[in-house]
């Protein structure tokens, strides 16, 4: 059994979560010695102790040379990735990136001209739509569409006639989805790729929640799929293992042209030796670990969804399939985000995300991390009643 209960201290570590100057500079919002961070996406849980020890080990190397992407390292991801999800990925596929969202911006550069078009489906994760913004690209929006029942499904028809314009060239596709949490059906994913098949359109897949998953859903990669060889597959330690601040992604790509191109655009970026050692401590021998954290976070949601049910009914909430973020509407209260995100911070001493970063779509909703002890979480959730109950 691992320790999931644990508050682990961060103070003094520099950890964005936790820096109350930075959180006051950044956002505005005030910060208190007993606030609660439940903002950006990393969890408050501790490392699996095998992660911890590999690094521990390699550090008594002594010597922290320029690192390779070894055997070991490609192998642990392929036998991680064919064991849980049935993916078979080829040694030559994998390109290490430094971290998901450089992966992007460089996939942008590589294949894809300035003034292209590239599809996101809002609410999103916000760095796609700044990454397409700063590489001179055209945020094509896709807006997810909001069901009677609070949950979202994809709008097909805008989606086909988006892909069919002709300075359309990529897709940027979240599964899991950030931050609703939505897991995309294989009959959905499939209609997606065929559509960008059709138009030639890159499908750029972001599957680096696909670890974290409730027990009664099913997560199935675009690469199990019909698909063209426009296809490119993130995937990443980072989230699934809270390793995030070591920044490593691995894309998988089948197309050699493609993957030359990129790797020729972004030139050699070597792996860190604690990025390698963590990865194959992970896949190798953290997998216990991740079904301990998903049987927390199933226990954390089921805990959320009731509480939010009984006191805090005016808020709408669908628990998520995928990740452990929580996507919450707040607009039944009347107040704009950043009113709604001081209200929070400075009477529940709560700091959350605000739902307009993700896309107009989101304004009125708040993005809430429960990856924490669940203590931590009953405590948010009981200041959120004083506050709005």
């Amino acid at each position: 059994m691992y320790d999931f209960e644990t508050c682990v201290n961060r103070e003094g570590t520099a950890a964005i979560k936790v820096d109350g100057a930075m959180i006051k500079e950044r956002f505005d919002l005030d910060y208190f010695d007993d606030t609660i961070s439940m903002w950006v996406a990393d969890m408050d849980f501790a490392c699996a102790p095998e992660i911890v020890e590999a690094i521990k080990n390699r550090a008594d190397r002594l010597i922290f040379g320029y690192t390779m992407p070894s055997k070991d390292y490609k192998d642990s991801i392929i036998n991680w990735y064919k064991r849980r999800h049935n993916m078979n990925i080829e040694p030559e596929w994998i390109v290490f990136s430094n971290g998901t969202v450089a992966a992007i911006r460089n996939v942008l550069y590589a294949l894809t001209e300035e003034g292209d078009g590239v599809i996101i489906q809002p609410p999103v994760y916000y760095p796609f739509e700044q990454q397409i913004r700063e590489t001179g690209r055209k945020i094509v929006n896709n807006n997810l569409v909001r069901n009677d029942d609070n949950s979202y499904s994809i709008n097909f028809d805008e989606f086909e006639e988006q892909c069919k314009q002709p300075h359309t060239k990529m897709f940027i596709y979240c599964n899991p989805h950030n931050p609703t949490g939505n897991i995309w059906s294989a009959d959905e994913t499939q209609r997606l790729l065929d559509i960008c098949a059709a138009n030639n359109v890159i499908v750029f897949s972001d599957e680096i929640h696909c670890d974290l998953i409730r027990s009664d859903s099913e997560f199935v990669s675009a690469l199990n799929l019909r698909h063209s060889k426009n296809l490119i597959i993130a995937t990443a330690v980072n989230k699934t293992f809270n390793v995030a601040g070591l920044h490593i992604t691995n894309l998988v790509i089948e197309n050699d042209q493609y993957r030359n191109k990129l790797v020729s655009y972004k030139g050699m970026v070597d792996l860190s030796p604690f990025a390698l050692e963590t990865t194959v401590a992970a896949y190798n021998r953290s997998e216990d670990w991740v079904t301990q954290l998903n049987n927390v976070l199933d226990e954390n949601l089921n805990y959320m969804d009731e509480f939010i049910k009984l006191n805090l009914p005016r808020i709408k909430f669908v628990k998520p399939q995928g990740t452990y973020l929580t996507w919450l509407d707040f607009s039944d209260y009347g107040m704009k985000g950043s009113d709604l995100l001081k209200k929070i911070a400075s009477e529940a001493h709560l700091i959350l995300e605000d739902g307009i970063i993700f896309g107009e779509c989101g304004e009125g909703f708040i993005r809430m991390n429960i990856a924490c002890p669940k203590t931590v979480l009953i405590e948010a959730l009981d200041r959120l009643k004083r506050v709005f109950g």
